[in-house]
């Protein structure tokens, strides 16, 4: 289990200092900062579930982290995307949580299916970590954005189930008994 104050003291991902090395040495740093990040995830759901809020914040720092772990051993810039927005995939509502639109046009759609199956898996009770579920479904994607898109799909499921989560304890503690 994880200090909740040490999980809320890491640093942001822009934050994290690679300039002095090498990409593969970078990528590593940035991928432990990754894995820390969604164990923290984990782990806050686990045992603290009221603090929901942490948990997604983890959630997002660690996508950003794989992410620019990706750019650094690929040497892909990040790109920017030129659709219009009726082009967009959206990761599909779960549970009362509206869809979520990805940056990634239709033909990337069933790989954001396949990352929001593994980890509609693993929310179903998966006795895996967190982690690994993700890490070794996402091999089955070629790296760039086949393998982005599949992550997406994944934490933005993910995403949503914490969003409905926190709402649902949210609507809990205002409620009254007469």
């Amino acid at each position: 289990m994880f200090e909740l104050s040490l999980l809320i003291s890491l640093p942001k991902p822009n934050r994290i200092d690679t300039a002095s090395l090498t990409p593969e040495d970078a990528a590593i740093k940035l991928r432990q900062a990754a894995t820390l990040r969604l164990n923290g995830a984990q782990s806050i759901l686990l045992h603290f579930p009221q603090d929901v809020e942490l948990a997604v914040e983890l959630l997002d720092d660690a996508a950003v982290l794989f992410d620019k772990a990706f750019r650094y051993l690929s040497g892909i810039p990040a790109q920017r995307v030129h659709q219009q927005i009726s082009e967009y995939y959206s990761v599909p509502s779960a549970e009362g949580c509206p869809g979520i639109r990805t940056p990634w046009g239709n033909e990337f759609g069933p790989m954001i299916e396949d990352g929001v199956r593994c980890a509609q898996a693993w929310l179903d009770g998966s006795s895996l970590p967190l982690w690994w579920a993700l890490a070794q479904n996402r091999k089955r994607h070629r790296p760039g954005d086949s393998r982005e898109a599949f992550e997406a799909g994944f934490l933005l499921r993910l995403q949503q189930t914490l969003i409905m989560r926190r709402e649902a304890a949210t609507s809990q503690s205002t409620n009254f008994d007469a």
